[in-house]
């Protein structure tokens, strides 16, 4: 018999992040935009999120929210259509489809 496993999203995303990070641990994409149940989120991935990643690659727990800088949600309803934040964060179960936006510096 032919089995085919099947990646969910979050482990998909997690791992193209970790081999994304630069040796200083930073992004090298400009942005991360993360589809959800609830709408499309753009924003930068934080430090602290890079850190959880590189643990992970040592061994540690694998992250469970990402940690997203400047970022903005467009809301599925209509009573919510857009909205901005410093800081957001997003559990990984809630990813849906993701992408990379641009090179590191552009938008």
């Amino acid at each position: 018999m032919n089995e085919t496993r099947t990646v969910a999203p979050a482990d998909a995303l997690i791992a193209l992040l970790q081999s994304t990070l630069t040796g200083d641990g930073a992004q090298a994409f400009g942005y991360l935009v993360v589809y959800t149940s609830f709408g499309v989120v753009k924003g930068r991935t934080g430090m602290a999120f890079h850190e959880e990643l590189i643990s992970q690659e040592r061994g540690g727990e694998p992250p469970q929210l990402i940690e997203l800088n400047d970022v903005i949600v467009e809301h599925y309803s209509n009573h919510l259509a857009t909205a901005t934040f410093e800081r957001f964060y997003v559990r990984l179960s809630e990813v849906q489809a993701f992408a990379l936006v641009g090179s590191k510096g552009q938008s």
